[in-house]
């Protein structure tokens, strides 16, 4: 059974390689587009080498042909999430001081703070040019405007969520359901990659609306298994997390599971760096209040919904991937948390 489980995720790892290879050959070609200075090249060159995400594209995707639509519709759609997901990902590293992630170096850290500010702002100007190829290629003005007030919405949520988990770094007093929010907030790209792939797809309202729910909950228990990776410092990402960001879900419900666990770890973050003994004294508190185990019934509840929201769907294989991506993502958590 397990190895049936693990054949099927290898196979869905392949399926989303092919299904966003042609995006990411774009996404390195309109980057450089119209650019001229060697040296701003030779950066993006290390973006595109940087940036190499399955994930979205293929989501779109699957969400596209899962209610009938033809491969090429979302092509445009992909590659326009895919930019914008750079360069709002090079302004969050910048926000959070990350000069390491993933055990590489970010953009930040290998370009500084100023020439990254800048190429995160060049992708997203690249994002929104891409619009006028998504107006060429509509069936009906309509179209056109569903799809940039979805990419509207979809940039202002996220912004806003950021914004807000600036209000939380080093905030204990931050209550669990308002940082969940600001979670949730920040994957609204993930439900842009569904409702955008849906609607390019030609999918009914209902088709439409089901699929937004899949890619918002989705993204939502890959961002909570972030919250926790953070937690456990499995990347050696804990010190400079609760320096330079919001504190962590998993240890702000440990800071506020006890009067003790508040005040250990409050004392933890007035050091004026963080230490291997912090670390360590933060993690056994996590333990002791179970706070992996509440942060993993949050995911397995999301995945219960985006399973139950595919139900709208007909048979079909891209279906099936959305499903098998859920339960990836549901077995990623678990494996970190169990």
């Amino acid at each position: 059974m397990v190895k049936d489980k693990d054949h099927a995720f290898k196979e869905l790892a392949t399926k989303m390689e092919e299904r966003s290879r042609r995006t990411l050959e774009r996404f390195g070609q309109v980057s450089v587009s119209g650019v001229t200075n060697p040296q701003l090249l030779s950066m993006l060159a290390d973006v595109k080498a940087y940036w190499k995400d399955n994930f979205r594209p293929a989501l779109v995707s699957f969400s596209c042909e899962a209610v009938g639509g033809q491969p090429e519709a979302a092509d445009d759609v992909s590659l326009m999430i895919t930019l914008m997901g750079a360069g709002l990902g090079i302004h969050d590293d910048i926000i959070d001081k990350s000069e390491n992630k993933h055990f590489r170096m970010t953009i930040l850290g290998l370009h500084g703070k100023d020439n990254a500010l800048l190429l995160g702002e060049l992708l997203t100007v690249k994002a929104l040019t891409t619009v006028r190829e998504i107006a060429v290629k509509a069936r009906h003005p309509t179209d056109i405007e569903n799809i940039i007030e979805g990419f509207e919405s979809f940039f202002i949520e996220v912004w806003e969520g950021e914004f807000m988990e600036t209000l939380c770094r080093h905030n204990l007093e931050t209550e669990l359901k308002h940082y969940e929010r600001i979670l949730w907030m920040s994957t609204a790209d993930t439900e842009a990659c569904t409702r955008l792939g849906a609607m390019v797809g030609g999918g009914s309202k209902i088709e439409v609306e089901a699929l937004a729910k899949v890619g918002r909950r989705l993204g939502f228990i890959f961002r909570l298994a972030d919250e926790v990776k953070d937690s456990l410092n499995l990347e050696g990402n804990l010190p400079s997390r609760l320096e330079n960001e919001s504190v962590p879900l998993p240890i702000l419900y440990a800071a506020k599971s006890s009067k003790n666990n508040y005040l250990k770890i409050k004392s933890a973050l007035k050091h004026p760096s963080i230490t291997p003994t912090d670390v360590r004294e933060t993690l056994e508190l996590c333990f002791k209040a179970d706070a992996f185990n509440y942060v993993l019934s949050i995911a397995k509840q999301n995945a219960r919904e985006a399973v139950a929201e595919l139900r709208v769907l007909k048979k079909s294989e891209d279906k099936d991937s959305l499903a098998l991506m859920v339960k990836k993502a549901l077995a990623n958590i678990c494996s970190l948390c169990l």
